[in-house]
């Protein structure tokens, strides 16, 4: 009998199989799809590769969730550092991520000299760093035992955060600087929408402070896409099933029985890598916890994605990542940005033949893509593509005469049918005042010995969000592994 059957192959589900294989359980790992990674995986399509979505990495420091994990794995991804982390576009301007805090703060200062910003990003610095020496000693979640733990270890970075839990961002940012113009409020609340899904107003101070934060971390790129960072960490499960899809968990007196569309399979414990609204599909006993997830956690964000094969030639150097803020909503998504990803010149997968990979990636409300014929789907599709297309030629307007090898766009709908989220939701459940942090699910579920990892348990979203989850998880149920 096995000890573990983790279920998906999202970073969640990747991390949690390796650690435990890595001490020596009898894990197996089922993945649907042909490629590990779901949102963040790398996919191929007509000879070319393309990242399912932004590929942003940060924290692989030894300090932060994943770098520990990397430490107690003894892995290296396949990473470079890039600086800067981003190139923000907004009206006329161009505002640089940097990694030094005095470049980044210089370039904020400059692009809107109207106002005394280094009060209020010296206390998004002093919060974020607090709460990043924090992380570990807050863990497990929930328990009243943790918030004790890390007040006597860390008395000033405790108290100095603690409020910054019941205060929005928004109202922080008014106290610092006074009053703003709707630019520098669209800067802050679209770096709060990709880090927590949700805008300053929404977002508790302490998660934005993270999310202003990111971009002055240590920034990477994945080299072969950040499948290829996937897949480094599954390199350390002895038993990985791609092209397995489970059908059914049925919870028995001495563990789980496991079907899929190739066997059956015994195990004690089960983690669930998929999200809180879909548990109930696989496990019985979970649909009325997935029915009460449906309807307490109501907000979710999906995406409209662009994918692009360029041609190399004639393309100037440009960053790695570019985030376009627009003055108008695009048609049929509520979001007023863009986040370009454009793979590395020397990729030997991305950008491979002398091609570029692109990414090209907004927010959008689920219900734009539900409830259409074909006709009136495709039509909102071509003219979402258009759109976003036209307002990246407008910001870098040298794209626009770079030869196209392919084009091509997904919706909703597309990560519905190739992760089996609901509703085809991306970002995981928001870290909005609602719900975060004591109204966040923990990794437990009403059945004993079934667990859920991923983007919509405590604490959320990316690779160190849902790093840290895994950690929190098994400091529950595998308390002698000690990464922090």
């Amino acid at each position: 009998m096995l000890d573990y059957v983790v279920v998906g192959g999202g970073i969640g589900g990747v991390l949690s199989a390796s650690l435990l294989s890595h001490v020596g359980r009898q894990v197996i790992l089922f993945e649907a799809q042909s490629y590990l990674g779901g949102c963040a995986g790398t996919f191929q399509r007509k000879g070319f590769y393309y990242n399912a979505g932004a590929s942003t990495l940060v924290g692989l420091e030894e300090n932060m969730p994943l770098g520990r994990l990397m430490k107690f794995l003894g892995l290296e991804p396949p990473t470079k550092e890039i600086d800067p982390s981003m190139v923000v576009h907004i009206a006329d301007r161009q505002i640089r991520r940097y990694k030094s805090w005095e470049d980044s703060l210089a370039e904020i200062e400059s692009s809107f000299p109207q106002l005394k910003h280094r009060a209020f990003w010296e206390r998004v610095k002093a919060v974020s760093q607090d709460l990043w020496s924090l992380s570990c000693d807050l863990l497990p979640y929930p328990s009243p035992s943790s918030p004790i733990k890390a007040l006597l270890k860390h008395p000033l970075a405790f108290l100095n955060t603690i409020l910054c839990h019941f205060v929005s961002s928004r109202r922080v940012a008014r106290f610092y600087l006074g009053e703003f113009n709707s630019k520098y409020e669209s800067f802050l609340n679209h770096h709060t929408l990709i880090t927590a899904q949700g805008y300053m107003e929404e977002v508790p101070f302490s998660v934005a402070s993270l999310g202003l934060t990111y971009p002055n971390l240590t920034n990477y790129y994945a080299v072969g896409g950040m499948g290829k960072v996937v897949e480094s960490f599954a390199s350390r499960i002895k038993h990985v099933r791609l092209k397995e899809k489970v059908l059914s968990i049925e919870p028995m007196p001495w563990g789980f029985l496991i079907k899929t569309t190739l066997g059956e399979y015994e195990t004690k414990r089960v983690i669930l890598n998929t999200t809180i609204w879909d548990a109930g599909n696989l496990v019985r006993e979970l649909k009325p916890y997935s029915e009460r997830a449906r309807e307490k956690y109501r907000k979710m964000w999906g995406a409209f994605v662009i994918y692009m094969t360029l041609e190399d030639s004639g393309l100037e150097d440009l960053s790695h990542h570019h985030f376009i803020l627009l003055d108008k909503p695009i048609p049929y998504t509520g979001s007023r940005s863009l986040f370009l990803s454009l793979s590395e010149r020397e990729d030997p997968i991305l950008s491979k033949d002398g091609t570029r990979s692109v990414t090209l990636s907004t927010h959008t409300h689920l219900h734009l893509w539900e409830g259409l014929s074909s006709e009136e789907y495709m039509e909102r599709k071509q003219k979402a593509l258009e759109y976003c297309m036209e307002e990246l030629y407008r910001h870098i307007p040298s794209l626009r005469y770079v030869k196209k090898l392919a084009l091509f766009a997904g919706t909703p709908k597309t990560f519905r049918r190739f992760t089996l989220r609901y509703r085809g939701s991306v970002g995981g459940l928001p870290a909005v005042m609602d719900y975060f942090p004591f109204n966040f699910p923990p990794p437990l579920t009403p059945v004993e010995n079934l667990y859920i990892v991923g983007d919509t348990v405590f604490p959320g979203q990316g690779w160190p969000g849902v790093a840290l989850g895994v950690i929190n998880l098994l400091k529950f149920i595998e308390k002698d592994i000690g990464i922090c």
